[in-house]
């Protein structure tokens, strides 16, 4: 009988909801959640340097418009090869 209660018991501990199967499922999800909350962390780092120069570095600003946007200086030309 105390057998057949410990077994029971055991079954219960290792396969019941919130048992030790769940808990190594949510460690999982844990490190899961964790590696993507650094990752946001870094890219809102870079976001924030960027956010930053934008509002003091006008050379920054201007190397942006030349680069991404093919803006030039008015004293400029600019050549495109097809």
């Amino acid at each position: 009988m105390a057998i057949a209660l410990m077994v029971v018991l055991l079954f219960l501990i290792v396969f019941s909801e919130n048992g030790i199967r769940d808990y190594d499922q949510l460690k999982i999800k844990k490190a899961v959640v964790s590696s993507r909350i650094d990752v946001a962390k870094q890219e809102n780092a870079g976001l924030e340097k960027q956010i930053l120069r934008l509002k003091q570095d006008l050379s920054y600003i201007k190397h942006l418009a030349r680069h991404e946007q093919g803006m030039a200086e008015p004293d400029e030309l600019i050549f495109k090869q097809k």
